[in-house]
């Protein structure tokens, strides 16, 4: 095993470590904390077993593994991003909704206190 491929078990490792602790706080949803999950796990299994990525990425025209690696990670950071922002939005309409709910029971209870 490379210097490079110990170090990128070691933060894998370490990264996995840190999600199951914020899930255990509950800092972190489960159904969040999945793709999360699986970032490390993919990068213990390519520092494991780095042939397949080499091999994959000069195949598609790549110059080295790590550029491939690079470029499949920012497309999952991507991912996370859009739906962790889809999920934002759908709880902002949520909120939205809930305030003026309430809003409009604080008015009818203002309403009949006032009589």
């Amino acid at each position: 095993m490379t210097s490079l491929q110990i170090e990128m078990s070691i933060t894998a490792i370490v990264s996995f470590i840190l999600i199951l602790i914020f899930l255990k706080r509950s800092s972190l949803s489960v159904k969040n904390s999945l793709a999360w999950l699986l970032l490390p796990l993919i990068c213990l299994i390519i520092a494991i077993f780095p042939e397949p990525l080499s091999n994959f990425s000069s195949w598609l025209g790549f110059e080295t593994p790590s550029n491939f690696f690079f470029l499949i990670f920012i497309g999952v950071l991507f991912a996370i991003c859009f739906f962790l922002t889809i999920s934002i939005s759908k709880q902002q309409k949520i909120i939205t909704k809930l305030v003026q709910e309430v809003s409009i029971l604080k008015n009818k209870d203002s309403n009949g206190k006032r009589k």
